[in-house]
């Protein structure tokens, strides 16, 4: 199993006022809301106001399955098991800032697309949002680097348009790949590319 240096299971991380950590099953409804606000806002100039609203509809099926979730990933990995995924909420004034999530193995929705898997690269970074206000804080840097950290080599997929997130990867050693898919319907079929940090 791969060790997060400062971030095992039930590390606590400050930075500023900021309180980085693991989420808990009892984080699963707050960053259910949190995900939901955090991924309309980040995407509300690419997709129709359906979007976001489909994103609040999901939040108290996503509770339920996120609670089982956070559990099962923080057991396994005490127990020195690889966890399918790890999930970290950033904390501000008690209000969720920012979360990341980071995966072990493929989602099985790349095999529907018949996405080549990369040779020796199994981490994905699947999930970092931030609130507006934490955008540029340097929170967004602090996150990635626990959710993969010591420049992991690992892969990420974005949805095209957005510019500002390539950019970020991109410093950060992140090199998109030459082949585009789409989304699907959940994703209103907007395109859709992965980088790669070799």
């Amino acid at each position: 199993m791969t060790r997060w240096p400062g971030s095992g299971p039930d590390d606590v991380v400050a930075i500023g006022d900021v309180v980085v950590r693991r989420a808990q099953p009892s984080d699963a409804a707050a960053y259910s809301r949190a995900d939901a606000r955090m991924v309309g806002d980040t995407y509300a100039s690419l997709m129709p106001p359906q979007f976001a609203a489909d994103r609040w509809d999901e939040v108290d099926r996503l509770t339920g399955e996120r609670r089982r979730e956070f559990a099962e990933a923080l057991e396994a990995e005490r127990r020195g098991e690889e966890p399918p995924r790890r999930t970290w909420v950033a904390t501000q004034a008690g209000d969720i800032a920012g979360i990341a999530v980071s995966t072990a193995i493929a989602p099985s929705w790349e095999a529907s697309l018949a996405v080549e898997p990369i040779e020796g690269i199994t981490y994905q970074l699947n999930h970092l949002y931030l609130r507006p206000a934490a955008q540029g804080t340097g929170l967004g840097q602090a996150m990635l680097d626990l959710a993969l950290p010591c420049a992991l080599p690992a892969y990420l997929w974005i949805v095209g348009g957005n510019a500002r997130a390539e950019r970020f990867y991109a410093r950060n050693g992140f090199v998109r790949d030459p082949v585009e898919y789409s989304c699907g319907p959940l994703w209103f079929h907007r395109p859709l590319f992965r980088m790669v940090r070799r």
